[in-house]
């Protein structure tokens, strides 16, 4: 297996999905400032770092880990 080095469009559209997700929750109230900020910033880490999967596992299923669901 490969290490991906670069996201993909579908990873872009994910990211979005994610992003907007994460602004949408806190808005309505469903999570903290602090959770929001905290994954946001776990997203933005990941891919400082060049952990590319770590950040595409986020844009699928990081909603559920920012509301503590996991």
């Amino acid at each position: 297996m490969t290490r991906q080095s670069t996201l993909t469009n579908k990873d872009h559209a994910d990211m979005d999905a994610f992003l907007g997700a994460v602004l949408d929750d806190y808005k309505a109230g469903e999570i903290t400032k602090e959770q929001a900020v905290g994954g946001l910033a776990h997203v933005l880490a990941a891919i400082d770092i060049g952990n590319y999967g770590e950040a595409i596992n986020w844009f699928r299923q990081g909603r559920k880990f920012v509301r503590g669901e996991v």
